[in-house]
């Protein structure tokens, strides 16, 4: 179980489809989801990253 919220940090993976055509972002932001449903609230990863139609985030793991 990962808890969220002010002072628990999480490490995610950002996966980038290789047949997409990506582009370049610097944040993208995005819902997390549970097995019964939506995690309220936006996450947002900021850095030098790509995106592409069918980028999926995740898994969401404890963070140090």
């Amino acid at each position: 179980m990962v808890t969220f919220g002010p002072g628990h940090p999480v490490h995610f993976d950002i996966q980038v489809p290789n047949g997409g055509r990506p582009v370049a972002a610097d944040e993208a932001s995005f819902t997390l989801r549970a097995p019964d449903g939506d995690i309220p609230g936006t996450s947002v990863a900021e850095g030098r990253l790509q995106v592409a139609a069918g980028t999926l985030i995740g898994p969401v793991r404890r963070g140090a």
